[in-house]
């Protein structure tokens, strides 16, 4: 059985890293046409670093909380950084407000 060269390991590597980072930003959040809602921006920061590095499962820090309008939606973007990796993304999130029951 011939061993894999470094350059097809490197080659797999980066194949899988896309494919992982296509599938985050299919989650909620991952995209400005999916953000997470959330009642006040004090919870955008604690959401965003909650889950894991898409690529390595490290711990994410907060580098960036800003508001914006995208495509005439205001929304909160968290822009995150894993602490093992280094990998940055963005989330999004959109301020649904309380809810009258």
């Amino acid at each position: 059985m011939a061993k894999k060269s470094r350059r097809e390991r490197a080659r797999e590597r980066q194949k899988l890293v896309r494919e992982l980072e296509r599938l985050a930003a299919l989650e909620p959040g991952g995209a400005p046409d999916r953000p997470i809602d959330v009642d006040t921006p004090a919870i955008v920061e604690p959401r965003a670093v909650a889950q894991p590095c898409p690529i390595c499962e490290g711990s994410l820090k907060l580098e960036e909380h800003a508001a914006t309008e995208i495509d005439g939606t205001r929304l909160r973007v968290a822009t995150v950084a894993c602490t093992s990796c280094g990998t940055r993304r963005r989330r999004y999130f959109r301020l649904a407000g309380p809810t009258l029951h």
